[in-house]
């Protein structure tokens, strides 16, 4: 699933490839990939004038007034090309340009989407999302607020959006192995250093992912198709013996697979 890191360098590769360019059409393939969220009609989708990313949401806006809103859940991707051919073999939808380029969504098992909102709209499920990992609200101080008294496993929080946007599986076991804390340790049981070791490692590793153009662990390519190299650098995730000698220890945690060193994490 790709995770901030990804959907960060897909955003990259789509300020390089589409601002300034004219929307003659959008095309769904797939029912239910693509949702007008409101209820005039569109007589045009304008010019794309910037690109952003909040979360793992990416915000694609127009002159005319629109917000694009893709999420690419499990295993979308998004695909530029100069002209449309070679489609891909899971293609949901397609984004036509004037100048005859085109943007593929491709995804394998039909969760991602493409919603249109006007810009005057407030947009529920980017409403309902924590502060982002990488922003200045996202901060020591707002973690140790929010995990004051929870009972669940701070793995488990940091998953949840509501808590801290963009964080996934993968970089979630990365920032608690730097951090040396047990994914499964309970919230309320942390010490105020070991949140604020969790947030200071969240700012290194997400930035560190961006710059090797994040991490493909099964299909996960960006804009012009090609892989991210942040694999190479997991120190944890997926692996089966730490760099300290201690055997990594892998359990189910909410149904997602969690890695850890007991010798190195407490």
């Amino acid at each position: 699933m790709p995770e901030l890191p990804e959907v960060q360098t897909v955003v990259k590769g789509l300020q390089a490839n589409i601002i300034g360019k004219k929307i003659t059409s959008i095309i769904e393939i797939r029912s239910g990939t693509v949702s007008q969220k409101f209820d005039s009609k569109i007589t045009g989708y304008g010019t794309i004038e910037k690109i952003t990313r909040i979360g793992k949401y990416i915000l694609i806006d127009t002159d005319v007034g629109l917000h694009l809103v893709v999420h690419l859940r499990m295993t979308g991707k998004l695909i530029f090309k100069q002209q449309d051919l070679h489609r891909p073999q899971h293609l949901r939808a397609l984004i036509e340009f004037y100048d005859n380029s085109v943007l593929y969504f491709d995804d394998t098992r039909t969760f991602g989407s493409i919603n249109i909102y006007r810009k005057t709209q407030k947009i529920p499920s980017i409403q309902m999302l924590g502060p982002d990992a990488l922003s200045n609200d996202f901060s020591s101080d707002y973690l140790w607020q929010v995990l004051e008294n929870r009972k669940a496993p701070i793995k488990n929080l940091l998953l949840d959006q509501s808590v801290v946007a963009g964080l996934g599986n993968i970089y979630v076991a990365e920032i608690l192995f730097r951090a040396q804390v047990l994914p499964q340790k309970k919230a309320r049981h942390l010490k105020h250093y070991e949140v604020k070791r969790i947030v200071a490692e969240t700012k290194k590793i997400l930035p560190e992912a961006i710059k090797h153009n994040g991490t493909t662990i099964s299909d996960y390519k960006n804009v012009d198709g090609k892989s991210g190299e942040f694999q190479n650098f997991l120190r944890i995730y997926g692996k089966q013996k730490c760099q300290c000698g201690e055997n990594i220890t892998k359990i189910k945690q909410a149904g997602r697979s969690t890695f850890y060193c007991s010798k190195c994490q407490k």
